[in-house]
């Protein structure tokens, strides 16, 4: 989102971007791409009439991302009363009018909700990680189940009488970890 114009060779609020390559033109990928939304198109347009809040969800929520301006200290009284009147038939938007009226009330409250918001995000955090290093044990238990079936087979091919190389090729074991294996084998007896 943009608090500026960016695009003079359009006059729409919300440009959409994709990667190609600069001489065949075909494209990079099919699951990135760049959104632009110009506020001030926005708030244009919707002053020209050309946006219709009340049967377009987007701009509905563009609109209330939009009716704050932090760069010039501005709040759009017009757009704050319409999608007011939205949000009395519209439940997550009158849930998010009465979360920023909250967080818009006090500096206490405020933090408080930073702080409760970063909470929540560390115990994200944690569980993801929790999660991730459960895998990577997970990953790493079957990794040694792999190399012990590897190393039981090896001694089982090396008790036949195979030469280690044909035991190296046939385990997927490097020849030092077979003639490790040999070895063992012959200090057992």
């Amino acid at each position: 989102m943009l608090n500026f114009d960016l695009f003079d060779v359009t006059q729409r609020f919300h440009t959409t971007y994709h990667l190609y390559e600069d001489e065949a033109k075909f494209q990079l990928t099919d699951v990135m791409e760049f959104h632009f939304i110009e506020m001030t198109k926005l708030i244009k347009d919707w002053k020209a009439n050309k946006l219709d809040p009340w049967n377009d969800v987007l701009a509905r929520w563009l609109l209330m991302l939009g009716m704050v301006d932090h760069r010039n200290h501005k709040v759009y009284d017009d757009i704050y009363k319409e999608l007011e009147e939205i949000a009395m038939k519209d439940d997550t938007l009158h849930s998010a009018f009465q979360n920023w009226e909250e967080l818009s009330s006090t500096k206490e409250q405020r933090v408080a909700y930073e702080g409760r918001t970063r909470q929540i995000m560390d115990e994200e955090a944690t569980r993801r990680e929790a999660e991730l290093e459960k895998k990577e044990a997970r990953e790493e238990g079957e990794k040694r189940g792999e190399k012990k079936a590897k190393e039981a087979n090896a001694r089982r091919f090396l008790a036949m009488g195979m030469d280690i190389n044909d035991v190296a090729k046939g385990t997927e074991l490097d020849v030092e970890t077979v003639k490790r294996i040999q070895q063992e084998m012959n200090s057992d007896l």
